[in-house]
């Protein structure tokens, strides 16, 4: 699982909703998601990858157009943590979505949770910033996680061959740490 609850993330769950009757289920957590709290729909996205099922999966898509960035991008990897590769097609969606504007957290779940299926979107996303890429401007975290998720469907797609040469030819433009992450995941890159 991509993105499991750790014990520090769960005692502050249980601090923010501690004058609130907590109970630890997925139903309770499912009703935060409709306070007008923002931070009670933080606190219960994030909760829902501990006790969350594929029934939250529509409450949380929901929260992929909340106004707080940090529910946008909780939301998505709760996604990636409760139904992983089933909700492949919703991480293509939101990366080359206009409406969904965190790339990198899209991306990011691709990378952890997606199946083959999510290739042409990653291919369709880079091609749309191929400017970006050739200027090394592209520095929203996407380039390394997609060249890391391709990388596992090399040998069976032409387009990604084609792609890797692309960022092979702008190397010395991308950022520093962009190189040494794609180095650090995919350690046969350049060779």
């Amino acid at each position: 699982m991509p993105f499991p609850l750790d014990s520090f993330t769960r005692t502050m769950v249980e601090h923010h909703f501690r004058r609130k009757k907590l109970e630890w289920t997925e139903d309770y957590f499912l009703q935060a998601l409709d306070s007008h709290s923002k931070h009670d729909v933080y606190w219960a996205v994030l909760a829902l990858r501990d006790c969350g099922t594929a029934r939250s999966v529509p409450a949380l898509r929901a929260k992929l157009g909340h106004p707080m960035q940090d529910v946008k991008c909780t939301a998505i990897l709760t996604i990636a943590h409760i139904a992983g590769a089933n909700e492949t097609l919703l991480f293509g969606e939101a990366l080359l979505s206009a409406a969904y504007k965190e790339k990198g957290y899209a991306m990011w779940a691709i990378r952890d949770a997606a199946d083959a299926r999510a290739v042409e979107p990653v291919l369709t996303y880079f091609q749309k910033n191929r400017a970006k890429l050739r200027r090394g401007a592209l520095v929203n975290g996407t380039l390394p996680d997609g060249v890391q998720y391709l990388n596992r469907y090399v040998t069976f797609q032409p387009a990604i061959r084609s792609f890797f040469d692309e960022v092979r030819s702008a190397w010395e433009r991308l950022a520093a740490g962009e190189r040494e992450e794609i180095i650090k995941r995919v350690p046969t890159f350049m060779g």
